[in-house]
């Protein structure tokens, strides 16, 4: 038996199957009323970017070691994964206008009905990750060693104009995964506290519209093995 990989890899999305679902995530974060609508988190912190996604506050993130609890301490997007709170998705807590009830509830359906597409595509249940980010939009340091999964990142950018990057623990420097326009796939996997050589701090930032929405897998061989099906049909024209 090969040895596992842990790294996190560019997968070539070529599955007319999964790009038709993927673009329906791309017109929910599209429709009109999206950005007058929804909740946009750490709206005072559009001019931190730099410093969330930066070396400095990388260097105080390991420091912390357990004392970090897995997720960003900061995420200046919009998230809106299925099973979070409704007053987390939307400005409101209640449609003010026949204008916002009606963006709501379209967007909801387009939502829902995504995430059960995507859902039975993939075939797990935990979508770790929906969210959009706006110019100079950001997710801070953060490992998920909270959460010990293998992870399916799908990024969508309009530009190219941003990255995911990463902390390589072995060769002690951060390893940026530029962004391409459209759908791209990194997967990889995010390690406990258990598993000090795959602990993952990671981040990302944008200077351009870009959203995010992940699936992970869990650690177990059945589902190491899974994946690894999975990958072969995302690949698969």
């Amino acid at each position: 038996m090969s040895e596992v990989d842990y790294r996190m890899q560019t997968i070539p999305i070529n599955n007319p199957e999964l790009i038709e679902i993927l673009d329906d995530y791309r017109k929910a974060g599209a429709l009109d009323g999206f950005e007058k609508y929804m909740h946009l988190t750490c709206s005072d912190a559009s001019d931190k970017k730099d410093w969330f996604t930066g070396e400095e506050y990388l260097k105080e993130i390991i420091a912390q070691g357990e004392r970090h609890e897995g997720f960003p301490d900061a995420m200046y997007g919009y998230e809106f994964r299925v099973n979070t709170k409704l007053h987390k998705f939307f400005k409101n807590d209640h449609a003010e206008s026949s204008d916002e009830a009606r963006f709501r509830s379209e967007f909801m359906k387009l939502l829902t009905e995504t995430n059960t597409k995507m859902i039975n595509f993939m075939g797990c249940r935990n979508n770790a990750l929906s969210a959009a980010y706006p110019k100079d939009g950001f997710i801070a340091w953060h490992n998920n060693a909270n959460a010990a999964a293998w992870n399916m990142i799908f990024t969508y950018s309009e530009t190219g104009d941003g990255c995911f990057k990463y902390w390589d623990i072995e060769k002690g420097e951060i390893v940026v995964m530029q962004d391409v326009p459209g759908w791209q796939l990194k997967a990889g996997y995010f390690g406990s506290y258990r598993e000090e050589d795959k602990i993952f701090y990671h981040a990302a930032e944008t200077n351009c519209w870009r959203q995010t929405v992940s699936f992970c897998f869990d650690t177990s061989p059945v589902a190491q093995l899974f994946r690894e099906e999975i990958i072969d049909e995302i690949m698969s024209e």
